[in-house]
Order: C-alpha cells, then sequence, then structure tokens
C-alpha cells in the first residue's frame, strides 16, 4: 500500500466531488447503528490515465484513525467490454493531517462507458455504484454584435449530460487611452464568473446567454482591490479583456444535487441527500472538465465597457502576433 500526498491527488482531478469532506460533521460516513459496509466518492474521468475514489469505512466518523489497509476489495468492470480492474489502497494526509484511504486503478474509461463498481468486506458485504461517463461535447458560441454572447455545450450524439460548473473567465488588464501598451506591461489578473442557474436544456445539450456589460464594475472592483490601481477618468482609462474563455464540468445525469450547487456542503454532509451508492453512502459518478476560448468581435466589445480586446483568432496583440486589436 503506497502513501500519497494529497496535492497529487488533488492533481489527479478525482478529489473533487469531497472537497467539502474535510472537517464534515460525523454523519457524513453514515448514521451509527447501520449495517453498510462503506462510503464511497470520486469521479471517472475519460480524460485522466488514473483514477481514484475515497473509500471509508461507515462508522462514527468518515476519517479512518489509522493508515492500516481496509477490509476492503474494491474491483470495477466496464460493462462495454467486459473487463475488469482490481483498484489498489494508498493513504493520503487532507489538509487537516488526517489520513483518507484512496483506492486507485490504472484504466481511462471511455466517454460514453458504464461500469460496474463494488467495494467488498471480508464477510462478503459490500457496496455497489453504477457509474456512466458522459460522452464528448463541444462548445459554440454565437456573436451577433452585441454584448450578449450566446453559448451551447452541445454532445455529439443524444446521449443526456449535466452541467456541473458554467464559468466564463475572464483575463483582465489595466488600460489608458492615450498609452494603449499599458495594458501589456500592468499586473494581468484571472476572474472566473460563475453561471450557474442560468442554463437552459436543449435536444443535444445545454445553453445560456453571457453578457459581457453586466461584470465590468464587479471586474474593475475585484481588479483595483488586488493591485491597487486606480481608476480615475472612466472616459481615459479602465479595463482591457485580455481573453475569455468558458470553463465547464461536465456530468453524468445523477451528479445533480438538491439545489443546485455541486459544493454546498448541507447537501454532501447528509447521508443519503445526494447518493448513488447502493447499500452504502456517497456518491461516484462520470465527468471531465471542458474549456473554451470565446472570441466576441469588435462590435461586441464595442457595445460593452471594456477598452479593448486584445486576444483575437488571430494572435495576441501583447505577444506581438497581430498587430493591433482589432486584428
Amino acid at each position: 500500500m503506497r502513501r500519497l500526498n494529497t496535492r497529487n491527488l488533488l492533481l489527479a482531478g478525482s478529489v473533487l466531488l469531497f472537497l467539502c469532506l474535510v472537517g464534515c460533521e460525523e454523519d457524513v460516513a453514515g448514521p451509527t447503528g447501520v449495517d453498510e459496509p462503506f462510503s464511497l466518492y470520486g469521479v471517472f474521468n475519460p480524460r485522466l490515465p488514473v483514477q481514484t475514489v475515497l473509500v471509508a469505512p461507515v462508522e462514527d466518523l468518515l476519517v479512518p484513525e489509522s493508515g492500516d489497509a481496509l477490509d476492503a476489495v474494491v474491483t470495477s468492470t466496464d460493462l462495454g467490454s467486459g473487463k475488469t480492474y482490481v483498484w489498489r489502497d494508498s493513504v493520503a494526509a487532507n489538509a487537516t493531517g488526517q489520513l483518507d484511504h484512496i483506492y486507485w486503478a490504472d484504466f481511462t474509461p471511455g466517454y460514453g462507458s458504464r461500469h460496474r463498481m463494488e467495494a467488498a468486506r471480508s464477510d462478503g458485504k459490500q457496496s455497489v455504484v453504477h457509474v456512466e461517463v458522459p460522452g464528448e461535447v463541444r462548445i459554440e458560441d454565437d456573436d451577433v454584435g452585441t454584448r450578449n454572447l450566446h453559448v451551447r455545450v452541445l454532445g455529439f450524439d443524444d446521449t443526456p449530460f449535466s452541467l456541473v460548473r458554467i464559468e466564463t473567465v475572464y483575463d483582465i488588464s489595466f488600460y489608458h487611452v492615450e498609452n494603449p501598451d499599458t495594458v501589456c506591461t500592468s499586473p494581468r489578473r484571472s476572474y472566473a464568473i460563475s453561471h450557474r442557474g442560468m442554463e437552459n436544456k436543449t435536444d443535444r445539450g445545454w445553453e445560456f446567454t453571457t453578457d459581457l456589460n453586466i461584470l465590468y464594475e464587479t471586474l474593475r472592483s475585484y481588479y483595483h482591490n488586488d493591485t491597487g490601481i486606480r481608476f480615475r477618468n472612466p472616459v481615459r482609462d479602465g479595463l482591457a479583456l485580455l481573453r475569455l474563455e468558458l470553463a465547464v464540468t461536465v456530468g453524468s445525469l445523477d451528479w445533480d444535487p438538491p439545489g443546485g450547487d455541486p459544493s454546498d456542503e448541507r447537501v454532501l454532509v447528509q447521508p443519503g441527500t445526494l447518493s448513488n451508492v447502493e447499500n452504502g453512502y456517497g456518491l461516484v459518478v462520470g465527468g471531465y472538465n471542458e474549456e473554451a476560448p470565446l472570441y466576441p468581435s469588435s462590435a461586441a466589445v464595442e457595445d460593452t465597457p471594456f477598452f479593448d480586446f486584445i486576444q483575437r483568432r488571430g494572435g495576441d496583440y501583447c505577444l506581438g502576433t497581430i498587430e493591433n486589436s482589432e486584428g
């Protein structure tokens, strides 16, 4: 059994589901006096070569008191290919210094694949979960020359999926009309703005509209607080939009918490509120992150308070790959 560092697990991406498990109340692992053997938390990610799942015995506390091997044999079977993987135990220290048992297996699940995971005790009792990995998606945007940018996240087939996270990421910098190059030398900051709850379901996926104008004052306040740069004249200085990106987390349909917030502690700490584990507790789902750059037109940017948009499809003004930001 190897000992893993929590940082490595975070980089692997599968600890996404149990970020709020550290320091959770004692009933997260299940009520006392029950016979379910395990709580399971994790994500089957088709973009990672190693899959990881947190496995905890159903006891008064979720966090095991020692790094001794669990009485658990964990396997998963790809229901399409029939191939079975035996998962290995490891120990990771979480942010509190307590130890988590993280089971891992060397394989990459296919997009749209289905899996059955079993965690069995030596007395024959087991917890079971069925996992569906979402298919691939693509991101499209419609630019009609206004501040309203219409974005679609579409599957390549009719298989439904959920959007667990929907954010636009704004890279911004200070801009002065008399010295446009200040945009390249001033501090650059990046801010992610959530659009969760604004999305609408379609036949092939999801769509929503983001208003490039409505967040300008909020972003300017963030930028001032982070850099100390003052905006003295709204006609002469302000923010330039360096780069715009859409970032989503695509999930299986069972990754759909009540209230829509996947990080809501009130959901994860209550056993059974958000669980797909049979004869146990927790949530094991399929999912992955998808990002795509967005390129609003000059007309769209001119319909906002942003002074300019530096990165275009042809390159980046600050990198000298286009002659000017209108390219």
